[in-house]
């Protein structure tokens, strides 16, 4: 998919990631669950002014209700990608194909490995042992895929998460070494993903459906982000904004080097750009 040549009057749309972008997190503290104050400000100026602020994460929708009551998001791109949004419209919706689940679910019990699945109406963990790895308040535990089907009969989930106690486990698999895409998205994190599901293919079929539905191809677009998965977001944009903190193999593929996100990175480059 090729977007189309900017168009002088169309909008200014800018694509923000969650976690280590908006939303403060470090291996101590974990995930948080709101944007800084600074930073919820500046983005709420940027989209009372006419721009269209699209949030753009690995998170599922079960996972943005805070930061999404903070700002006025005109878009989403969850699950690194496996779901897009445009205001209430779905634009793409796309799942673990049930073979393939199945394949990944049976890897991860041979080696010993937990997981934290994704769906856009709910998540489950997969443990083998029957720990709960992720702790997660109102998230089930399945030990297999008879237990996951239970706790989500329909089986769709869009996106598969783990933590760093289970990355030797992994690189015991050469199935999902191969088959599935692998972020390191920092502090301890890591996240699998279908092949061909990435941000970036997801900003496309939002600024698609964005142009379709206004008639306008967007002036400018700009992406913020801090981890591996954002890497192709940044190819979509025509401004990358990668956050201080980010890895040196992130920074390299941006445009432009943001303070940390502990520093409100993201409120004083949208200044800078004169969108807040």
């Amino acid at each position: 998919m090729q977007i189309k040549k900017r168009s002088s009057q169309g909008p200014v749309v800018a694509f923000f990631d969650v976690d280590g972008t908006l939303v403060y997190r470090t291996r101590e503290s974990g995930p948080g669950t709101v944007a800084r104050p600074a930073v919820a400000e500046a983005v709420n100026a940027f989209a009372s002014s006419g721009g269209i602020a699209v949030l753009s994460t690995g998170r599922s929708m079960c996972g943005v209700a805070d930061v999404s009551a903070q700002i006025p998001f005109s878009g989403f791109v969850t699950m690194d990608g496996a779901y897009v949004r445009l205001g209430e419209t779905v634009v793409f919706d796309e799942c673990f194909p049930h073979g393939l689940l199945k394949r990944v679910v049976s890897e991860m019990k041979s080696v010993g490995m937990s997981a934290f699945f994704q769906g856009t109406e709910a998540c489950a963990q997969l443990s083998p042992g029957g720990r709960n790895p992720y702790e997660a308040e109102g998230v089930r535990t399945a030990r297999n895929m008879d237990d996951l089907a239970r706790i989500k009969p329909d089986l769709r989930f869009g996106k598969i998460d783990f933590s760093g106690m289970d990355y030797d486990r992994y690189l015991k698999s050469g199935y999902l070494v191969r088959e599935l895409t692998y972020y390191d998205v920092a502090d301890g994190c890591h996240e699998l993903v279908m092949p061909g599901v990435n941000k970036g293919a997801g900003a496309r079929r939002y600024l698609e459906a964005l142009e379709a539905k206004c008639g306008r191809a967007p002036s400018m677009v700009y992406a913020f982000g801090d981890s591996e998965n954002d890497m192709p977001l940044f190819d979509v944009a025509d401004v990358s904004v990668a956050m201080g903190q980010a890895s040196d193999k992130v920074k390299a593929r941006a445009t432009f080097i943001a303070e940390t996100c502990g520093n409100d990175g993201v409120a004083s480059a949208l200044r800078h750009f004169g969108l807040a």
